[in-house]
């Protein structure tokens, strides 16, 4: 994994890390001096001396009160170059319908793949109402009628 760390891959993470983020202090802080930041994570991290930073603690009140501890821009960056190296070795890994947190997947897909299993299961049910007896062929009666008779009765009404 140390040849990972290079500065085209840091590079990569934090292009990542940035969307959505560019306008944020954090943000504009660390892209002051980019280059020097980006060399400084490739050292520590090539020489093991990677420490994460203090990260910032707030509170969020919608939809509910929960407490949000954010890491450090730094620290962002190296999670996005730790994630652009372990996801392709467990996407292999992972089954088709597993849609958290995976690129072209997500709530809205998993939702759209829900949806067309139930309407899958719906028009099978539709075809099973279509072939199926009528209750009074069913009921008591019919053990005392040939299967020949029934059904001719069945197909001429």
């Amino acid at each position: 994994m140390k040849n990972w760390f290079t500065f085209e891959n840091l590079h990569k993470a934090y292009l990542d890390c940035r969307k959505r983020k560019a306008k944020k202090y954090y943000h504009l802080k660390f892209a002051e001096n980019l280059e020097e930041n980006l060399l400084t994570l490739e050292k520590r991290l090539q020489n093991r001396t990677y420490k994460p930073g203090q990260s910032i603690a707030f509170i969020v009140q919608r939809p509910k009160i929960r407490e949000i501890f954010a890491a450090d821009f730094a620290d962002r960056v190296v999670h996005h170059l730790l994630f652009n190296y372990i996801a392709p070795i467990f996407e292999r890994r992972f089954i088709f319908d597993s849609w958290a947190c995976r690129k072209g997947k997500g709530t809205h897909r998993a939702m759209f793949r829900l949806k067309s299993f139930a309407s899958g299961i719906e028009r099978e049910r539709e075809r099973e109402r279509e072939t199926a007896l009528p209750r009074p062929f069913t009921s008591r009666w019919t053990l005392r009628a040939s299967l020949p008779v029934l059904t001719s009765v069945f197909y001429t009404i």
